[in-house]
């Protein structure tokens, strides 16, 4: 069933003034996710219509048998306190039945997304033209926390069942933020978490905003968002529903072309610039990359903008 009828994109709440202050409304004059530029827009009822939204249990059990989950005592993921979190394998009715136990907190943080699923969420028609090159489902119960993190590409995160409060900060304050990072931007994931806490910036220089059922958030390139998640309810009027925080990330370019969206913020960063050399490095360790590209390239370590 659908939730409400996809409506414009509206303003995200900014905490400049007071809490819930408002922006100004964004009218959507453009059917392309582009015209939106390098700001986040959260569209209400975009997803609304999509089969996803209807999900139970057992329609999410078939499609993922088994379900690789992260474990935190903390509920924050990827990391618990100064460690990475353990992550396991479970049953699917294993995994609901115990989601919303505690501790260890249980989170399906990023699954790829199975084929058998696909047709439940058609690429909006805000994303036509653009080549989603990750489709990746979150599955969580109340209280699971992404501390502060940036990502490389464009999200769209769509919001299938329960709903999730979003902090958001832009990329200009990233050395404030304190990634342990060598580099600007940095590959490795955990590197792209800050080290300072978000309560320890000031509110009014971010924004904020809820999403429901049915609701999408664009988040570009290089915009750092903490989100914390709160699960849906399960009863008999409601039988469409897995009771728990459900979300679809949409993700564009793949990662080695959304490193150069990132090059509008290097003049707000102290932090070396990613190199060509970094890139290779991670893939086939430094000795390969330095003898391939050396070969080929006099000077291979350049930046990569």
């Amino acid at each position: 069933r659908a939730v409400s009828a996809p409506s414009p994109a509206w303003p995200l709440t900014s905490l400049a003034s007071s809490p819930g202050a408002v922006l100004e409304a964004v009218a959507a004059k453009s059917d392309r996710i582009g015209c939106f530029g390098n700001k986040p827009v959260v569209f209400r009822g975009l997803c609304a219509s999509w089969p996803a939204c209807c999900w139970d249990v057992a329609a999410v059990s078939a499609a993922m048998p088994n379900i690789r989950v992260s474990l935190s005592t903390s509920g924050t993921f990827p990391t618990d306190g100064d460690r990475e979190c353990p992550s396991d394998t479970m049953c699917s009715h294993a995994f609901f039945r115990q989601l919303h136990m505690s501790p260890p907190h249980l989170y399906c943080h990023g699954n790829v997304l199975p084929d058998t699923l696909m047709r439940d969420i058609p690429l909006p028609p805000l994303l036509h033209g653009c080549d989603v090159a990750r489709r990746s489902i979150w599955i969580s119960a109340t209280g699971a926390i992404s501390p502060l993190h940036y990502d490389l590409p464009n999200v769209l995160l769509c919001q299938v069942q329960g709903r999730k409060a979003v902090h958001l900060f832009p990329p200009a304050l990233h050395d404030e933020l304190a990634p342990p990072a060598g580099t600007f931007p940095a590959l490795d994931a955990r590197e792209r978490i800050a080290s300072t806490r978000r309560t320890d910036i000031k509110s009014s220089r971010g924004l904020y905003v809820e999403i429901g059922r049915g609701d999408a958030l664009f988040m570009p390139p290089g915009w750092w968002h903490e989100i914390a998640s709160f699960a849906g309810e399960r009863h008999v009027l409601d039988p469409c529903s897995t009771g728990a925080c459900v979300s679809i990330g949409l993700n564009w370019p793949a990662v080695g072309e959304a490193i150069s969206l990132l090059a509008p913020w290097k003049d707000c960063t102290k932090y070396p610039i990613l190199t060509q050399g970094d890139v290779l490095s991670k893939h086939y360790g430094p000795e390969r990359a330095r003898r391939e590209m050396a070969a080929q390239v006099p000077g291979w370590n350049y930046p990569v903008f």
